[in-house]
């Protein structure tokens, strides 16, 4: 399955087993009892017991935080270089959302 979180996961899991965070856990080896339910469900739920965010939503998190800093700004040059940023972090959002329909 080509999920968009995939790659965002598989980092995170691989980063707390180098960490070695799953050493010496019971059941170690053993099937994980309830994961048969729909692929969606099972993401979910992964997701919220890693308190992990979707990319969308952390995208967003940072448009809201440029758009706050453009309003502080004066200087005509920051300006700009702020939503030049403000615009890609726009197109990387459309692009998720685009890959999250596919």
């Amino acid at each position: 399955m080509n999920h968009p979180l995939n790659l965002t996961l598989d980092l995170y899991l691989q980063r707390m087993e180098r960490d070695g965070v799953f050493d010496g856990l019971s059941g170690s080896g053993a099937p994980i009892e309830g994961l048969d339910g729909a692929a969606p469900d099972v993401l979910g739920r992964i997701m919220a017991e890693a308190h992990a965010k979707p990319l969308v939503v952390l995208l967003n998190q940072r448009q809201s935080a440029l758009r706050e800093q453009l309003g502080s700004l004066t200087d005509p040059e920051e300006r700009r270089a702020v939503q030049k940023q403000i615009a890609d972090v726009q197109t990387r959002i459309a692009i998720e959302i685009e890959a999250w329909r596919k």
